[in-house]
């Protein structure tokens, strides 16, 4: 037995009324969307293992949407895991909410692309003391364009749902952000604990909607930094 694991499947979603689509204005009928979907995963038991995960879907309309999720761990010794994984969806939306100008609806097309990395690391230094660290960059960028108002949200076909508009406004995107935790573990004696810890925030966005992996994530460690540090002591009293 190898242990390796693997599956897909198929969804097909009819069309829907979303009674929220303006947030809180009238509802608006979506396009029913068919879907793919798959997965491989290796035996976890050697010293290095991975995973993938992949989602693609259409509603028949120009809108496409998918995502690949693939992860590697790599365990050298008992005491020491390392892991890594890649997140990445493209999103093109024809019709996706924008906001309320004046009495109208405003939808447009988006092209949206959102990256991020994920890093763990599990170290144990010897049995009573132990580090684990976790970060992930990550970047979303939207760009939109065919601004269009809702005409008939209740309307069957799409063409008469939305009617173009010229709209002033700028909602395209960049959104950068940086997140880590770093905690140390220590059992100073059998059942008392004493942990710190280390977060780390950035986050920063931009109205500016293409997509430039080198830019956008040397921009994230250039985003404005808020730390956190924190203790916790336990004592174990043994009467």
């Amino acid at each position: 037995i190898n242990n390796w694991g693997t599956g897909m499947g198929a969804n097909l979603i009819g069309r829907t009324f979303d009674d929220r689509g303006t947030r809180g204005g009238p509802g608006v009928n979506r396009n029913g969307e068919r879907s793919i979907w798959g997965y491989v995963s290796s035996d976890e038991r050697p010293a290095v293992a991975g995973d993938i995960n992949a989602y693609f879907g259409a509603d028949g309309k120009g809108s496409r949407f998918s995502d690949l999720s693939p992860s590697l761990s790599f365990r050298p010794s008992s005491f020491l895991r390392m892991s890594a994984g890649l997140g990445y969806t493209r999103n093109n939306e024809q019709s996706q909410w924008i906001g309320q100008s004046g009495d109208q609806y405003i939808f447009g097309h988006i092209r949206q692309r959102t990256v991020g990395l994920r890093t763990r690391v599990n170290y144990t230094v010897t049995p009573a003391l132990s580090i684990q660290v976790y970060a992930e960059p990550f970047v979303s960028a939207g760009e939109y364009s065919n601004f269009k108002a809702l005409a008939d949200g209740r309307a069957a076909d799409y063409t008469r749902r939305y009617t173009p508009v010229a709209y002033a406004g700028n909602p395209d995107f960049n959104y950068r952000s940086f997140r880590t935790t770093n905690v140390l573990r220590w059992e100073y004696k059998p059942g008392s604990t004493l942990f710190v810890v280390w977060q780390q925030g950035r986050e920063r966005t931009v109205d500016r909607g293409s997509f430039d992996f080198s830019r956008d994530f040397g921009g994230v460690f250039a985003a404005p930094a808020r730390n956190v540090f924190l203790v916790k002591w336990a004592y174990w009293l043994n009467y």
